[in-house]
């Protein structure tokens, strides 16, 4: 192996690496790191080795990616292949032990950074896997992480087997691929706390179900009561709204302006006859016009979610889920029962969960709404978290219950 540059870091890289933070993002140091360099030796001001780095000059942000902060650095990178499979091992070893993932067919076996694989997800989908990269640096090891998988896995083929390069910029936003097959489409159902769901690989960036809010879902069920009327805004394929209809919730109404989401929340619908369906109404419209439109009738619920994208758009101007909280809070209390109860998701690294917290609590304050702050909610099970790691942490929500 060539010997392995040593790079200076950006003072603030060096502190973040210190606290076991494991990116290096785009600034004036990295952006200079030797282009085909595979691996790259942090140093501080001081020129001692602080890290070994998984390096990618491709993507637009995150330049770097910590492997190691164990010396011999050298070493660390000839053995990297080994490195790769005992930290896959002990990933899955970890999920094996975790009895809840026992009630659903889709969870993760390898999630990222929190399990040392730094922009490396593994998603089962029943009898299928879904290899997501967050950089071009794991394109080279594919081979390497199939093989492991499977050495523990060997149910899953090699034709059940998806690759998707996945991540912010548009390069790394791809479709999944099979292994065998790059042409390949795949629709499948799996099973989640006994409801049926519509799956489809290859055919969309998505693939039908947000696994990462499967264990949200489960902690959710003792706040959806028996013959409560529910309201699931920005409903997507509509997991939500069958998880409430499996609880026994009277009524459900599901909205969100893709016809495509909404007719995949039908067909999930579908797929579970034990479901009442007349009990649930769908509206393809926006979430602004649903709430308008449910002013407009006195329609009232008893429960609210609400799960919009970090960032919209309306053709004019780009939202943040953050500030379009606002005027939402104010649509949503006039619609919401008395002591009914919302819950509000935010899905982005940028924005910790203090700050989202304080800004919801800083708008139900200047509105004059009455709310206490019930649960929190937050990434778990097959989803860990790393300390010092908040960009890790991306998906938050509160539960809000009216008084």
């Amino acid at each position: 192996m060539n010997k392995i540059p040593e790079c200076l870091v950006h003072p603030v890289s060096i502190k973040l690496i210190r606290t076991g933070h494991p990116w290096i993002t785009s600034d004036n140091f990295s952006n200079r790191f030797p282009r085909h360099s595979e691996f790259i030796v942090a140093t501080d001001d001081r020129k001692r080795a602080m890290a070994l780095l998984m390096h990618d000059p491709y993507h637009k942000n995150i330049k770097a990616r910590v492997w190691s902060t164990k010396f011999p650095f050298d070493r660390e990178a000839q053995h990297f292949t080994a490195g790769v499979q005992a930290r896959l091992d002990l990933a899955f070893e970890k999920r094996s032990q975790i009895s809840a993932l026992k009630e659903r067919d889709n969870f993760y076996l390898v999630f990222g950074e929190a399990d040392q694989l730094p922009g490396l997800f593994i998603l089962k989908l029943k009898d299928r896997v879904l290899i997501q990269f967050y950089t071009q640096f794991w394109n080279r090891y594919k081979s390497i992480i199939q093989t492991t998988l499977q050495e523990v896995y060997p149910e899953f083929k090699d034709e059940n087997i998806w690759f998707q390069l996945r991540g912010e910029t548009r390069e790394l936003q791809k479709l999944p691929a099979n292994s065998t097959n790059q042409e390949r489409r795949d629709e499948f159902h799996l099973q989640e706390f006994g409801l049926q769901y519509l799956v489809r690989l290859g055919s969309s960036y998505d693939h039908g179900i947000y696994t990462d809010m499967s264990s949200i879902r489960h902690t959710l069920a003792p706040l959806i009561k028996e013959n409560s009327s529910v309201l699931n805004l920005y409903s997507y394929t509509g997991a939500f709204s069958l998880w409430a209809l499996k609880l026994g919730a009277k009524e459900v109404t599901s909205v969100d302006l893709s016809p495509k989401y909404i007719e995949w929340l039908q067909q999930n619908l579908g797929l579970n006859p034990e479901i009442n369906s007349t009990q649930h109404h769908a509206l393809t419209m926006s979430v602004d016009e649903s709430l308008e439109k449910f002013i407009s009738e006195n329609k009232k619920f008893d429960f609210i979610i609400c799960d919009p994208p970090s960032s919209s758009s309306d053709g004019e101007k780009r939202t943040s889920a953050i500030k379009a909280y606002r005027e939402l809070l104010i649509k949503m209390d006039k619609v919401l029962q008395p002591e009914g109860r919302l819950v509000l998701f935010l899905n982005t690294h940028q924005v910790t969960n203090q700050k989202f917290e304080k800004t919801i609590q800083d708008n139900l304050k200047e509105l004059k709404l009455n709310y206490k702050l019930g649960t929190r909610l937050s990434l778990g099970q097959d989803c860990p978290t790393l300390k010092n790691f908040p960009e890790g942490s991306y998906l938050k929500g509160l539960v809000l219950e009216k008084l």
